[in-house]
């Protein structure tokens, strides 16, 4: 059983390197099981791993349960869904990607599969967006259910910080021990070519979470899918995101390999790229919209 809530941070402190300010002073808790995420999480949230290049969500803190459960209480920031503030510009979700990407090579070169990359599992500390604080569990409501609460902000103007969330099936492996193979399926993606051979035989979870990131991308931004329309202009992501969800789990790339090109690929996108307009598939802008958007752009630059 999870339990999650919003509380208020008034005090200032700091935590393996992360300092509530920076968490927009609102924390969640949960209460879950010892076995569950809390290793690999602590790990994440250690300062072994303290990195501007680490986006798991860290722990705050991790509170015993009295009466001898085996369960704790784990404090971390409250975040919203990624796009609960629709993306701008394509150069907001350009860092974005960046930000995730590397999120997950840092979580690699330590050995550790998230095992369970999907858009759930993908939040954005973007508080700072919106003219009050979000509920927890309605986030289209202010936390005092007083009324909505509304988008006064863009990524350009406040930067978000985006997270990796949610280590249950997350797996600390030793270094150069024997090969990392686990039964699928698991976790929520089923569209993983290892899950649907024939007798689903134990597979690498390092080049599943590779094909769930860039199947995350595809379905958010390129093809879309029943719970999300595509997007224009994000053709520039296709070969890397068609390498990374290959059939084949020996010719997919490494995230160590994947973040290199990714810079490549923003390297070459030009300023009037970046500042170009998310829109949907079917959406097109009337002229004072676009004439309103380049003078928004203009002013933030």
């Amino acid at each position: 059983m999870a339990i999650l809530s919003g509380h208020d941070i008034n005090q200032t402190g700091d935590r393996h390197g992360w300092t509530l300010p920076e968490i927009g002073g609102i924390v969640r808790t949960e209460l879950l099981p010892i076995p569950d995420e809390v290793p690999v999480g602590t790990l994440l949230s250690s300062e072994r791993l303290a990195s501007s290049r680490n986006h798991c969500i860290p722990y705050l803190e991790v509170l015993d349960v009295p009466g001898g459960t085996n369960e704790v209480i784990i404090v971390m920031p409250l975040l919203v869904r990624t796009e609960r503030a629709p993306f701008q510009t394509i150069g907001e979700a350009v860092e974005f990607f960046r930000q995730i990407f590397e999120g997950l090579e840092l979580m690699h070169e330590n050995n550790i599969a998230h095992e369970d990359i999907k858009r759930d599992n993908i939040m954005a500390d973007a508080q700072h967006l919106f003219d009050a604080p979000v509920h927890p569990f309605e986030d289209f409501q202010r936390r005092d259910f007083v009324g909505p609460a509304s988008i006064v902000a863009s990524r350009t103007k406040k930067p978000v910080k985006y997270y990796l969330i949610d280590f249950d099936l997350s797996k600390e492996y030793p270094p150069g021990g024997p090969p990392r193979l686990e039964k699928p399926p698991f976790g929520g993606v089923k569209t993983v070519p290892e899950f649907l051979l024939p007798g689903a035989p134990p597979c690498d979870p390092f080049p599943v979470d590779v094909y769930c990131l860039g199947n995350y991308v595809r379905e958010n931004f390129l093809d879309g899918w029943m719970a999300a329309k595509a997007k224009q202009g994000f053709e520039f992501m296709r070969e890397l995101v068609d390498d990374m969800t290959n059939t084949d789990p020996m010719k997919r790339p490494t995230m160590r390999e994947v973040v290199p090109r990714l810079t490549t690929i923003i390297e070459g996108l030009s300023d009037k790229k970046l500042r170009s307009p998310v829109l949907l598939v079917d959406q097109r802008l009337s002229w004072s919209e676009r004439f309103a958007h380049r003078v928004k752009q203009f002013i933030w630059r």
